[in-house]
């Protein structure tokens, strides 16, 4: 930022792609920052423009994959807008979820679904132990498993 500020604009996660934007770019100035260890595959972008212009199957699955993102990213900006943090966190259980009853793995950490939907660690517990004690939810075998009507 010009007051020499850093914004944070993605987090990405494992699979996820950042700095897409330079595909279009002449110039494009963009920081990573690694929280947890990481590896990367950095492709240049000369490289990555005569492949992508050059194989038709390669430019679709780029496109498929960008798609993907861009999904996923406009689900996550909705679910910000859900003010209740309870809706907020069965609207992501459901698109999270799977099977019947839907069931989500709680394979990532609850801090991190925290922040992906814009709720504070605190505020997300205590969601969670709303909807178990009033059976929207239960949690076990390392699933979260919706209980009410979908």
């Amino acid at each position: 930022m010009e007051n020499g500020a850093t914004l944070a604009l993605h987090t990405a996660r494992a699979g996820d792609t950042f700095a897409e934007a330079a595909v279009s770019a002449d110039a494009y100035h963009c920081d990573a920052v690694a929280d947890v260890r990481s590896e990367l595959v950095a492709f240049p972008i000369q490289h990555l423009r005569e492949r992508l212009s050059s194989d038709p199957q390669t430019a679709l699955s780029f496109a498929m994959f960008m798609a993907s993102q861009v999904r996923t990213l406009r689900a996550r900006l909705e679910l910000r807008n859900i003010r209740s943090a309870k809706e907020r966190l069965l609207a992501w259980l459901e698109l999270n979820g799977a099977g019947v009853p839907l069931s989500v793995p709680t394979d990532q950490p609850w801090t991190e679904v925290a922040a992906d939907i814009g709720l504070t660690r605190e505020a997300l517990y205590r969601a969670l132990a709303d909807l178990s004690r009033a059976g929207a939810i239960r949690r076990e075998n390392g699933r979260t498993i919706l209980l009410r009507e979908q």
